[in-house]
């Protein structure tokens, strides 16, 4: 399974959870640009990924997040974070459903003001997918010799 795939499937599961009306990618400070956001907020951003060799599994690190509006009193911040953890949640358990693995999930609530006054729920996650393939891929050496790379009858 690719990066892409990994998270069009990402995507794909959290905009099906009732809580979620927006989908911010790979930078949450981009829900500052929009003016007309949608609350509650999915974002999720990128870390190092990697993959062992022989296992045929990829790693990618992600941080999810979930961000709320807080009432003008902020009355709502631990409701706001509590749905967040139930929703990042769902959406890890919907995953691994769908054969993308993960281990341990640290959650991280917060405070922050973007447009508008939030609160939410970070969780950083690494995901297990089976890697595009069990053997490396060879390609042609398209050099200018064609002689070695093609067969010419």
């Amino acid at each position: 399974m690719t990066l892409l795939d990994t998270i069009r499937q990402i995507e794909r599961v959290a905009a099906g959870q009732p809580a979620v009306n927006m989908i911010v990618r790979n930078d949450i400070f981009r829900l500052s640009s929009f003016s007309d956001a949608r609350y509650g907020v999915f974002a999720w951003t990128q870390g190092q990924h990697t993959e062992t060799a022989g296992d045929g599994v990829r790693s990618f690190a992600f941080t999810l997040i979930y961000i709320d509006r807080l009432t003008e009193d902020k009355g709502n911040e631990i409701e706001i974070q509590s749905v967040g953890i139930d929703t990042l949640g769902n959406i890890l358990r919907t995953l691994a459903e769908l054969g993308i693995d993960y281990g341990d999930v640290t959650f991280t609530t917060f405070n922050q003001r973007f447009l508008d006054e939030c609160a939410g729920v970070f969780a950083s996650v690494r995901l297990r997918v089976p890697a595009v393939g069990p053997c490396g891929e060879g390609f042609g050496d398209f050099n200018d010799d064609f002689n070695d790379d093609f067969l010419i009858f």
